[in-house]
């Protein structure tokens, strides 16, 4: 690999800008902060979290395949990294996050093979344990028709939270309404350009600049050739029932259901290729029932049983995605760095990827093996792209 910084020459940026205000940005704003780097962290949005990180609550869905071995040994540091993250930053209260555990069903043939060869490797119980049906209905309090992966460390989080914590740091200034169309080099760095709210060009400077906007960053020059794709994904929200009261934990399967919090449980997510609509649609509603009723028909029936002519609330945004099973993390050219394309995954890969940026602009010893950072990096992508 070739070495970006030259060995005994400080490397450390004084400032850092960093475009979009999600989990992905605010971690990165946290890893720089951290290193002493003052950060202006940038959106177009008026709130934290406004896009694809903004629902009420996510889960840390933790997806191992052994036929990829650079993606797992990435979702595992991941996965590690993201909760002695929250440890630190937003520890367990049961209303900005719980460690109820997570079941992953073998609901199809598709998770059941996949399961089989996971279960031929070695894995420490505490971290992740294999269930049979009747175990996986003592842990849900539910009955559960299938067994699968227990994660005991599993959970959700009110991702605005984490990320209003993780941007607590007097290093760290936010401007929100800030759009951002122009990044310019100039001699001491980025100038970065763009439009307030109400009309108002603003810009400023910075010696380096990460994007972390997902699929925004493709009105981005630099970004215009990155094989970006929009991701609609909507979650329904019904109202917790006396019966689904009793569900303990986060089920997934073809989808995921929550836990009641506040008397409203969270199940989702649809997933649309190239639609970036945020209308919530019954149609999508019915989708995430229709999964639910598949994976766990008892928790589907306790949900609905007593609900089923309520109307139901939910939530839709856009992710981004890229080919291939990896998020584009790394530099883009001499101060310039991205963490996009994080897809379902940015509540566990943001946080790891934050720290590979900030050791690639500190030049610090990376978090991460060489052909992990290698798989990470965003240029091969967008060259083989054409």
């Amino acid at each position: 690999m070739s070495i970006d910084h030259p060995i005994g020459k400080k490397t450390t940026p004084s400032t850092a800008l960093i475009i979009g205000a999600g989990i992905a940005g605010c971690a990165a704003a946290h890893a720089l902060a951290q290193r002493g780097i003052s950060v202006t962290l940038v959106d177009r949005a008026e709130t934290l979290a406004g896009g694809a990180s903004g629902n009420p609550r996510g889960i840390l869905y933790a997806r191992f395949t052994a036929a990829n071995q650079a993606l797992q040994h990435f979702v595992l540091a991941a996965y590690r990294h993201a909760l002695a993250l929250l440890d630190d930053v937003l520890p367990v209260d049961g209303i900005n996050r719980a460690e109820c555990g997570l079941l992953q069903l073998a609901c199809n043939a598709a998770e059941v093979k996949r399961m089989a060869n996971l279960a031929r490797q070695s894995w420490p119980g505490q971290f992740m344990q294999f269930v049979d049906a009747e175990q996986a209905s003592q842990l849900a309090g539910i009955p559960m028709k299938f067994g699968g992966l227990w994660f005991p460390s599993g959970g959700w989080v009110v991702p605005s939270k984490w990320c209003e914590k993780m941007i607590s740091d007097k290093h760290i200034v936010t401007r929100l309404g800030h759009d951002v169309d122009r990044l310019e080099k100039i001699e001491s760095g980025w100038s970065v350009s763009g439009f307030k709210e109400n009309g108002e060009v603003w810009s400023t400077e910075a010696e380096v600049v990460l994007v972390c906007n997902a699929y925004s960053a493709k009105k981005l020059a630099q970004f215009a050739r990155f094989p970006l794709m929009p991701v609609r994904g909507q979650i329904t929200e019904p109202a917790s029932t006396a019966a689904s009261e009793e569900l303990l934990i986060v089920v997934c399967g073809e989808g995921y259901c929550a836990p009641a919090a506040a008397g409203v449980h969270v199940i989702g997510a649809t997933h649309a290729f190239n639609d970036e609509s945020i209308e919530v649609r019954s149609i999508d509603h019915n989708e995430n029932l229709a999964k639910l009723s598949t994976y766990s028909p008892a928790l589907f029936q306790a949900i609905r049983g007593e609900s089923s002519t309520k109307e139901l609330s939910g939530r839709a945004a856009t992710r981004c995605s890229a080919p291939g099973s990896m998020p584009l993390v790394g530099k883009v050219q001499d101060g310039l760095y991205c963490s996009l394309a994080h897809g379902t995954r940015g509540l566990l890969s943001a946080g790891l990827s934050a720290e590979v940026l900030a050791a690639q602009i500190c030049g610090q010893l990376a978090p991460l093996h060489a052909e992990i950072i290698d798989a990470l990096a965003p240029l091969p992508r967008v060259r083989n792209k054409g």
